[in-house]
């Protein structure tokens, strides 16, 4: 039976953002292809999928390029919406603290996986002429990290960088390039069982909430969709208005 649904690539697939992601998509009937590190985090990534559309997963480290290449080629023959690069990690440190074996790790599995997959997917996008990137940035990465975390925030600025200078290079094609820079989010990941950290990120909130993952794949969808034919180099804020 042929499948003739769009297709969504999604990095980062099992973490607290991308699980909402997945979820979001394929409720709107979507395929997705989900990618995470390990195994177990690909099955986390296809326990959160709708029935209502389709999830393939796959364990691959994206910072290699040859890997990111042949991962995509998984996808021959369908059509393909996109790619939502929400690989990455964070880690607070104070700056003179930071060794080499610290900072590799956060500029690859932040800004190195997204240039990856953006090469392996925007061949496919440019010879389609149609289709959608949206890269996860942070507000780190446009105002500078609140707790320490420079290198961190300097891998998320990369990604804003890269984002506005691939949509000025595809726009020609019909490509569209936006990143969604969320606030703090509550995911496992923030302050891991520091509930007054999390009460003091949503008072900084104009909301007085933190955001959730659903909050931040809404705006990913919405820049996905072929209605959002107009919008292409933009950094879209998902932060409860904590930066304005």
């Amino acid at each position: 039976m042929t499948d003739n649904r769009e297709y969504v690539i999604v990095t980062g697939a099992g973490g607290g953002i991308g699980r909402g992601i997945v979820r979001h998509l394929t409720e709107q009937g979507l395929g997705v292809l989900g990618i995470d590190i390990s195994e177990q985090a690909v099955a986390a990534a296809a326990s959160a999928a709708s029935t209502d559309g389709a999830f393939e997963g796959v364990a691959a480290d994206i910072s290699d390029f040859g890997k990111s290449a042949a991962t995509v080629a998984g996808l021959a023959g369908r059509r393909v919406r996109g790619v939502v690069n929400c690989a990455g990690t964070f880690a607070g440190q104070e700056f003179e603290e930071v060794t080499a074996e610290d900072w590799l790790p956060m500029i690859t599995s932040n800004l190195v996986t997204t240039i990856s997959m953006c090469r392996a997917v925007l061949p496919i996008l440019r010879e389609q002429r149609y289709g959608s990137v949206v890269n996860i940035a942070s507000t780190a990465g446009e105002y500078g990290s609140i707790r320490p975390a420079a290198v961190y925030a300097a891998a998320k600025g990369g990604v804003i960088a890269l984002t506005k200078s691939l949509a000025r290079e595809y726009g020609e094609y019909g490509v569209r390039i936006n990143a969604v820079s969320p606030g703090p989010t509550d995911t496992a990941g923030f302050l891991p069982n520091a509930s007054s950290g999390k009460s003091e990120a949503a008072a900084r909130t104009l909301l007085g909430r933190m955001g959730a993952p659903s909050d931040i794949a809404f705006a990913v969808g919405f820049l996905l969709d072929p209605e959002a034919a107009w919008i292409t180099g933009e950094v879209l804020r998902v932060n409860g208005g904590s930066l304005i």
